[in-house]
């Protein structure tokens, strides 16, 4: 079988694998070869995957191997064809004048994978990727707190939305989709949802959910992954998308971003003040004692002046999602949420949003 097929389709079954396996054959990737093609499997109870390869197929049958080894062998595999057999205790890898034998772990022991068997619909696969990584900058990431690590999936007739939530700051994606299926609405673990998406291959990704909605399954040409869902109540945010903001600024993305990082050196990772005036904003952050930055950009700015102070990681994780040249910052005084926004043209509707609650200031 071609080399890079192989080695993407290896990579593509790690985020089914478990980092610390509790048992050896977790940690394993199960290869079946049938009917010209080969299909090698991860799961770790959480979290499958599934990608397929074509090939000549001498003759049918299963095999479990460690995945760490599998993974690293296929990435230093020469450019060539690869040859795969085994002699019923070893896998033997052959390619070029590279050799390489595995031992076999029982496949009798490894578990069925879950089925995900209700299609939602289809969406474009790089789009899909790219809000859920645009997302999960907001979900939480403390384990005591699992509603708050997982991200909201809502199906619509005409667009999915994406959702989360670390108590700090909301982040909300809509995307358009295919739908056969719509108006629910489920919650997956968000790390998860970013390391599945991130290994997706194809040009569209159908959407799935299992029995009584357990499981969350995306499936493209090759790959087929599942994730296990979040049984969890959903976090609100519906009334941020409808505040009304009395100040706006409208400022370079790129500039910004560059200029929140340049003054977050001396915020010693507690607070950025961003003081807005008719046609600046002026950064700034850190005292005399432990050494000042500041920079003044130019900006459109409707609005009485003022100074909001945020947590500069927050800041820029909702900048850095933006992918428009300039970005929408809506205000409403420094102790309510801001609202961060692509700023879009007045014919496109806006379907990001990044809300983050400012830094108190002493009075």
């Amino acid at each position: 079988m071609d080399r890079d097929a192989l080695a993407a389709a290896v990579a593509a079954v790690g985020p089914g694998m478990p980092n610390r396996p509790p048992v050896p054959t977790l940690g394993g990737i199960l290869i079946r070869a049938a009917d010209g093609s080969v299909s090698m499997s991860g799961f770790d109870y959480e979290v499958s995957a599934c990608a397929t390869v074509t090939g000549t197929v001498a003759e049918s049958g299963a095999v479990l191997v460690s995945g760490r080894l599998l993974t690293e062998i296929t990435k230093t595999l020469p450019l060539h064809p690869v040859e795969l057999f085994d002699d019923g205790s070893a896998l033997h890898i052959e390619c070029e004048q590279a050799r390489f034998s595995l031992p076999l772990m029982p496949v009798e022991d490894y578990p069925d994978l879950p089925a995900a068997a209700a299609a939602r619909g289809s969406v474009d696969r790089a789009d899909f990727a790219a809000a859920v990584a645009q997302v999960a900058v907001a979900a939480g990431r403390d384990d005591t707190l699992p509603m708050l690590t997982g991200m909201t999936v809502e199906f619509h007739p005409d667009f999915i939305r994406l959702v989360a939530t670390d108590r700090f700051r909301i982040a909300v994606r809509e995307l358009d989709w295919v739908a056969e299926q719509s108006g629910s609405t489920l919650l997956a673990p968000a790390r998860a949802l970013v390391d599945t998406t991130k290994v997706l291959t194809g040009e569209r990704v159908e959407i799935s959910t299992g029995t009584a909605q357990s499981v969350l399954g995306l499936r493209t040409a090759h790959d087929h992954h599942t994730i296990r869902l979040l049984d969890l109540p959903y976090a609100p945010y519906q009334r941020y998308l409808t505040v009304r903001h009395p100040a706006r600024a409208r400022l370079r993305t790129a500039a910004v971003v560059e200029a929140v990082r340049r003054v977050a050196l001396l915020s010693q990772g507690t607070r950025i003040l961003l003081s807005f005036t008719e046609s600046s904003v002026r950064l700034a952050a850190g005292d005399v004692a432990q050494g000042r930055a500041e920079h003044v950009l130019p900006c459109e700015y409707s609005g009485d002046p003022m100074t909001v102070a945020f947590n500069p990681r927050y800041l820029l994780d909702g900048l850095t999602t933006v992918r428009t040249p300039a970005v929408d910052v809506a205000l409403d005084g420094p102790r309510r949420g801001a609202a961060i926004r692509p700023a879009d043209d007045e014919s496109t509707p806006n379907r990001q949003w990044y809300f983050v609650m400012p830094v108190r200031l002493p009075e």
